[in-house]
């Protein structure tokens, strides 16, 4: 199994972790059938799970304390705290809900969801890193901070991880957070690495697209399938060389990338999985990684800081 350690913590994970998004209720996913994905996603050595208190309201993290019940030990565990919990009251109101749902004491990961205007960002850290030495959480993350959260912050240090949105469709944090993280030593966690399904190449136009969630990803609002399905192409063409399929070739290519250390993927079923695993434990030549790299540039060169896949961001 390839595992990484997050940044300069000392905690070794699996260079996928399981995503749990799919249990907020904005899909059409089986309670039971997560539980199950997750147990199997261990025992097939990826114990490492993200989730939320914002997914489902909490309901992911009670399906993920399930899936978890009697092998704590052998899982790390990384969840979100709501940024309109960032005040000190409620920033512990909501690791408390945390830790009763998922039936723990301790967090080992432990992340601002997307960043609040108030308080301010470095209020925030500094009471998680009293958290962090009460022992109640193991490490610091971020997640969604672009060039204006850094900016606004004196010392990185205290971040442990940043979640961020990275896969081939979309790039903008390679322009100055990707190289801040290298930097810092901070780990990188990229959640949507398939661009919610785009770069599996299943869905080649507008109408593929499922009518759910995914209507509201800017490349199909805008239907700008004309300018990824070359690189559907290209991803499907470059697979077969590794007899790996455009998924795997494109979760690859995040793991490939210096300074990302966990692609997060989620699942919905057993064969999911194992091809989530079939990412790991190999390698993309330098010229097919280059080429990918080209082909994908122009795509997402014009994407500002604070968009999103969704157009939603709590400091537009």
């Amino acid at each position: 199994m390839e595992t990484i350690k997050l940044g300069k913590t000392e905690i070794t994970v699996p260079r996928i972790c399981q995503g749990t998004w799919q249990a907020s209720g904005w899909s059409s996913s089986n309670d039971q059938n997560l539980v199950d994905c997750l147990r199997h996603g261990i025992e097939h050595g990826l114990n490492f799970i993200d989730t939320a208190e914002a997914y489902g309201n909490g309901h992911s993290e009670e399906l993920v304390g399930q899936a978890i019940s009697g092998i704590r030990d052998r899982v790390i565990i990384a969840t979100k705290f709501s940024h309109t919990h960032s005040t000190p009251e409620k920033l512990h109101k909501s690791l408390e809900g945390s830790l009763k749902r998922l039936g723990t004491d301790y967090i080992d990961l432990y992340q601002q969801h997307w960043p609040a205007k108030h308080p301010a960002l470095e209020d925030t850290l500094a009471e998680l890193q009293k958290l962090k030495s009460a022992g109640k959480i193991r490490a610091i993350g971020v997640s969604n901070w672009m060039e204006p959260e850094w900016d606004e912050i004196r010392d990185a240090s205290p971040v442990d991880c940043l979640q961020a949105n990275y896969s081939l469709l979309w790039r903008p944090i390679e322009r100055k957070v990707l190289p801040l993280c290298i930097e810092n030593q901070i780990g990188l966690l990229a959640y949507s690495p398939l661009c919610q399904g785009l770069l599996t190449g299943r869905f080649r136009s507008i109408s593929d697209v499922p009518h759910d969630v995914r209507q509201q990803n800017i490349y199909v609002k805008q239907d700008r399938f004309a300018e990824i399905v070359p690189l559907l192409d290209a991803l499907d063409t470059i697979g077969k060389k590794y007899d790996r399929n455009a998924a795997q070739t494109a979760i690859r290519w995040l793991l490939d990338t210096s300074g990302l250390a966990v692609a997060i993927t989620g699942a919905t079923s057993h064969k999911q999985i194992e091809q989530n695993l079939g990412a790991l434990d190999w390698k993309l030549a330098d010229e097919d990684y280059d080429y990918l790299k080209k082909m994908s540039h122009a795509i997402s060169i014009d994407l500002k800081p604070h968009d999103t896949l969704w157009g939603w961001h709590p400091r537009k």
